[in-house]
């Protein structure tokens, strides 16, 4: 609603217009109107900067400025005061392009009555204020929609996180599912094994004592039994032959059975590695394979049963060597690993390029009596002492193929 008294800057150089113009307002019904008069562009925003008014009647036509520059010295320093422009009858054209770059309303000078002039300025007032509320509904909208925006880029970036911290807990119950997996399979595997060892003993001293008479009636026949029968004495090598294997199984059971009395103390891991390696160095000479060595320097004391783990190495190497018939490389690395900042680990790494394990056998390679190499005269017993004197000395191992070809086995001591 307007309001009943308003106050209006009339910038006009001539006196005698000034004059008429301002009885015109000040004769308003129904209003009451305060005229400032300026008679010139200087004095005019001069009294701007002084006083707040209600509307502008600016003539563009000044002593000191004129055309459109006038309108753009005005709306620049009126604050948002609406102005109508004031023009002789033959500036139309200039009046409707100061229309288009702000002025409110135009009024020819000299064609308007009281009611006409008053009419221009209250709607010049009306409309400014339609617009500074429309401004302000735009101003506010606009701040909704930017408050609305980050509510919902917020919202998306909760979400976002939710998603990654739902994925980290389905990987971390993956790993605790493969870890479950895993502990249960070796849970069934210590099971199976603590039967096998239990077998083992059993049938080993219970075939023992039979072999070693069969052994001995070999040998007494051999002596006894002329040389000259060469049918004879072939078949009494296959029985020796066939004799000496079972007790070579035999053995091994003993060993699988046995495994529990140890002699722990801290030693070095190095010079037993060496050991095995200086009794391999004539097979691994005849077979052209090349010996590599990466070992860690001050490396710490591992507690172990010395000729347990001499046992382990030396058949990992041997069997490294049986996969490099024509020759090859053998990679030995040993060296530290921090698992937890309290926690270290002893590493050693037996890298072949043979030609590998058959992935359908890659599993079974620690089960008992399962070998590769039965044609070779392997018992498949091997593997199954290596892992269980490992277990004993709460140390892990695994086997695996390496993607550049051979395997790679890796053994991990605690610390």
């Amino acid at each position: 609603m307007l309001e009943r008294e308003i106050s209006v800057l009339l910038i006009e150089d001539e006196p005698e217009v000034a004059a008429l113009m301002s009885a015109i307002l000040k004769k308003a019904k129904n209003i009451q109107c305060q005229v400032d008069i300026a008679g010139q562009l200087t004095s005019g925003i001069d009294l701007l900067s002084q006083k707040k008014f209600n509307a502008i009647l600016l003539d563009l036509s000044l002593p000191d400025s004129s055309g459109l520059e006038t309108l753009r010295s005005v709306y620049a320093r009126a604050g948002g005061t609406p102005i109508v422009v004031l023009t002789g009858i033959d500036d139309e054209e200039i009046a409707t392009q100061a229309v288009r770059q702000g002025a409110q309303d135009y009024i020819v000078k000299g064609s308007t009555d009281i009611n006409g002039m008053v009419r221009s300025v209250i709607y010049a007032i009306e409309r400014k204020r339609s617009e500074e509320v429309l401004r302000k509904a735009h101003d506010e909208l606009e701040e909704k929609v930017r408050e609305r925006t980050a509510e919902l880029q917020q919202a998306n970036k909760n979400l976002l996180k939710e998603i990654e911290e739902r994925r980290e807990k389905e990987e971390e119950v993956r790993i605790a599912n493969f870890r479950l997996k895993e502990t249960q399979s070796q849970l069934i595997q210590a099971a199976k094994m603590e039967v096998v060892g239990g077998l083992a003993s059993g049938v080993a001293h219970e075939v023992k004592n039979p072999l070693a008479i069969i052994l001995q009636g070999v040998e007494y026949l051999e002596r006894k039994i002329p040389s000259d029968d060469q049918s004879i004495v072939t078949t009494i090598g296959f029985i020796r032959n066939a004799v000496e294997r079972a007790d070579s199984i035999v053995r091994g059971l003993m060993d699988f059975s046995s495994i529990k009395e140890m002699n722990i103390s801290k030693q070095q891991i190095v010079p037993i590695i060496d050991k095995g390696l200086m009794l391999l160095k004539h097979q691994f000479d005849k077979q052209h394979i090349k010996l590599e060595k990466q070992i860690a320097d001050n490396l710490p004391d591992i507690a172990m049963d010395r000729n347990k783990i001499e046992q382990v190495l030396l058949n990992l190497l041997m069997n490294a060597a049986d996969a490099m018939p024509k020759g090859g490389t053998l990679t030995l690395k040993i060296y530290t690993k921090d698992n937890l900042p309290d926690a270290m680990s002893l590493i050693v790494e037996i890298l072949d390029s043979g030609s590998g394990i058959e992935n359908d056998a890659i599993d079974q390679i620690f089960d008992p009596f399962f070998t590769t190499k039965r044609t070779k005269g392997g018992t498949g017993l091997g593997l199954s002492i290596v892992r269980s004197i490992l277990e004993t000395h709460k140390a892990g191992i695994e086997i695996s193929n390496r993607p550049e070809g051979g395997a790679q086995i890796t053994i991990t001591f605690s610390i």
